[in-house]
């Protein structure tokens, strides 16, 4: 999770804003049902009627009401109407209305006021309801029988007084229809301005978060990559080239998802659930169904959960597998076809194939419970907030509109608790990928720059080995031994041998693909390991052992993203012998190249391989066992060619080879043999006194040949 929130570091400013703005989402959201629930009771039960002090009585009727108040309460309540005569026109809650009979006109409402007139109303209520009639003798004895009446039913006194409100306004003739609908438009129409409102802040926060995860897996792709980029060799014999792309891909992915998830859901879930829980304990006499539901839910969860999560790191793995079985079909498609061995590659393909095929059903099985958990869940509630509700509101004790209210607050809590178990599943998977991203990014590279590296001299120097050793990390046995020797500016020095005698790794400790394990190597006169990688590179040119090309045409396969002329790149045409290879395409150096260069000749690949090399004079050149693939007609001429650049620069040359006609010209031949020296100096003399060389000479070339 601290990867996570150091690539998120940057964008701080925008998680606020993704956490505000959510915070207000679920505020939208959790408002809707207290406008349905006061459009359902207000609205509908009550006849739109809010207040519980009415605006206006009927004469008759204020004489009914003040029976009940004692002569100082009588007064304060008088006092506060207004008497109007019949005939008069008024406007009342925005009607106009003529008046048939005197009436009494509220002039100012206070808590007061309310409270006094409260049971005086909830009487005039139940008499009216129960058509008994009440006189100045008959009061008292009726309040006490109606005080009977009302024991347990304290909490609705309010609805009871709204219901008599409605008679009120129909006898001084308010129209309570208009009333009703007046307050439901009203109700409804902020009820669309909020959901509008919901909806526009949704967007915002989506579009921010996706946005945000977006930049996030970008600049992590970036730096896996860059991190690639800096492996040497040792560092790459640890990752599987199929897992480097695996990570580089499908694993960002699933950490850009987290991203998502954790800016939208795992915000909101909190945040509703908490709200909604709130809002939930006002209604104490069902709020327990809410919490068995819960309690359910996490028990699914933490089953669930125990089988489920410990597959995620081994899916990972097998996708792992899967790329390499599938990246290794690919790259010997033809060797494959060759030997008919299609049945054993399918064999393999199929063996991974059906094992990452049953393990992600199983947990994809398990994932899929919970849908139908969470659905009986919910429908469960559902079913009993209405059974336990319902008595709740045939005692009065609820209304109808609070049920509906309960019932979408207690939706929204378990609509959290389902997000927070995709988040649970999700998380534990996401987080395999978040490590198998630091085991990239946490990689110790094992040749680094010193801190204050030495400058190179512009001009070429001495390439002297001393006493070097290496040894592969992890081998028990040395690959070299003690090797020593000196490569002056404008010489050729050559390595041969038996296979697997080291010559390849020689020139790899060069531009410190590998470093040393014994000894040093300097370079006109200081250690490489005291010079810059990047330094060092710009002297080299490496025309490796596998000819390698890239996806583009000619032109930027010899350029390869550096500022080369045009008279350079013609040059290093002539020398590599490729302008044959130019000549035949029908668009020339623009002539496209596909991956891996599938399209051209093995000659020709290796050819435009060591054009690319010397398209920039550089000091020193590698060429690692690159002209076995050239016939000996082009061999000769390229070699030739290459002694006229070397006389003009005075380059260091360095030649792997196995063909002695390649290199019985050099100025020094090093030969090889179990990673040690075992002959140095010219072609000549080493006929004479080297057996080893002499073994390789005589078993590829004859006595007159070799002469």
């Amino acid at each position: 999770m601290r990867l996570i929130l150091k690539y998120l570091k940057p964008y701080w400013l925008v998680v606020i804003a993704v956490v505000v703005l959510t915070f207000f989402q679920v505020q939208t959201e959790l408002t809707l049902p207290d406008y349905m629930s006061g459009i359902v009771t207000n609205g509908i039960q009550y006849g739109g009627i809010t207040e519980e002090v009415p605006f206006v009585v009927t004469e008759k009727d204020m004489d009914r009401i003040v029976l009940f108040l004692n002569d100082v309460n009588k007064e304060k309540v008088l006092s506060s109407f207004e008497k109007v005569n019949s005939g008069s026109v008024a406007s009342v809650d925005g009607q106009q209305v003529e008046f048939t009979e005197d009436v009494y006109l509220l002039k100012e409402e206070g808590t007061e006021l309310k409270q006094i007139l409260q049971m005086p109303l909830v009487y005039s209520y139940l008499l009216d309801r129960s058509g008994t009639d009440v006189s100045p003798e008959t009061v008292d004895t009726i309040k006490a029988q109606l005080n009977k009446n009302l024991e347990g039913l304290e909490d609705n006194l309010g609805s009871m007084v709204r219901l008599y409100l409605q008679t009120l306004y129909s006898h001084v003739g308010v129209s309570t229809q208009q009333i009703q609908n007046s307050y439901i438009l009203s109700s409804g129409l902020k009820m669309l301005g909020i959901a509008a409102l919901g909806v526009v802040i949704q967007l915002a926060a989506a579009y921010l978060s996706t946005r945000t995860a977006a930049k996030v897996a970008a600049t992590m792709r970036r730096d896996v990559f860059e991190k690639v980029e800096s492996f040497s060799s040792s560092e790459f014999s640890r990752f599987s080239t199929s897992s480097l792309i695996t990570r580089t891909g499908n694993d960002v992915t699933k950490v850009q998802q987290l991203i998502m998830m954790m800016l939208r859901m795992m915000l909101m879930s909190p945040i509703m659930g908490i709200t909604a829980v709130i809002k939930v304990l006002r209604y104490p006499n069902i709020s327990w169904l809410l919490i068995v539901a819960i309690g359910v839910i996490i028990c699914a969860m933490i089953v669930l959960a125990v089988f489920a999560v410990p597959k995620f790191e081994v899916i990972q793995k097998l996708t792992d597998r899967i790329n390499s079985v599938m990246r290794e079909f690919l790259d010997g498609m033809l060797v494959i076809r060759a030997f008919n061995s299609q049945k054993t590659e399918e064999d393999k393909f199929e063996a991974t194939n059906r094992e990452l095929s049953r393990i992600d059903r199983f947990v994809s099985n398990v994932m899929n419970i919970m849908g139908p958990v969470m659905t009986f869940v919910m429908n469960a509630l559902t079913v009993s907030i209405t059974w336990f509700a319902a008595r709740q509101i045939d005692i009065d004790a609820m209304t109808i509109g609070d049920m509906m209210a309960f019932s979408q607050y207690a939706m929204h809590v378990v609509m959290s608790f389902m997000f927070v178990t995709m988040m649970f599943f999700m998380i534990p998977r996401s987080l395999v990928s978040v490590k198998r991203i630091r085991e990239i990014l946490d990689t110790e590279n094992t040749i680094l720059d010193r801190e204050d590296p030495v400058k190179l001299p512009e001009e070429n120097g001495r390439l002297v080995f001393e006493n070097v050793g290496f040894r592969y990390p992890g081998a028990e046995e040395s690959v070299l031994e003690d090797i020593s020797f000196t490569a002056e500016p404008g010489e050729t020095v050559a390595f041969i041998g038996s296979t697997g005698s080291g010559k390849s790794t020689i020139v790899k400790l060069i531009p410190r693909l590998f470093d040393v394990t014994e000894g040093r190597i300097s370079y006109c006169g200081t250690d490489i390991r005291d010079v810059s990688q990047k330094q060092l590179h710009e002297r080299i040119g490496l025309a490796s052992q596998k000819a390698i090309l890239f996806t583009g045409d000619i032109r930027s396969n010899s350029e390869f993203g550096r500022e080369i002329s045009e008279e350079e790149l013609n040059e290093a045409i002539r020398i590599s012998q490729s302008e044959n290879i130019i000549a035949e395409k029908p668009e020339g150096l623009s002539e496209q190249i596909s991956q891996g260069g599938t399209n051209v000749s093995g000659g020709q690949k290796q050819r435009l391989s060591i054009a690319r090399a010397l398209a920039q004079k550089k000091n020193i050149y590698i060429f690692d066992d690159c002209f076995s693939a050239l016939d000996y007609e082009t061999d000769r001429k390229l070699r030739s060619a290459l002694n006229e650049r070397i006389e003009k620069t005075k380059s260091t040359v360095l030649i792997v080879a196995q063909r002695i006609s390649t290199i019985k010209n050099a100025d020094k031949i090093i030969v090889l043999d179990n990673g040690k020296i075992v002959g140095e100096g010219k072609h000549k003399d080493l006929l004479k006194d080297c057996d080893v060389y002499r073994q390789i000479a005589y078993s590829q070339l004859s006595k007159e040949e070799l002469a």
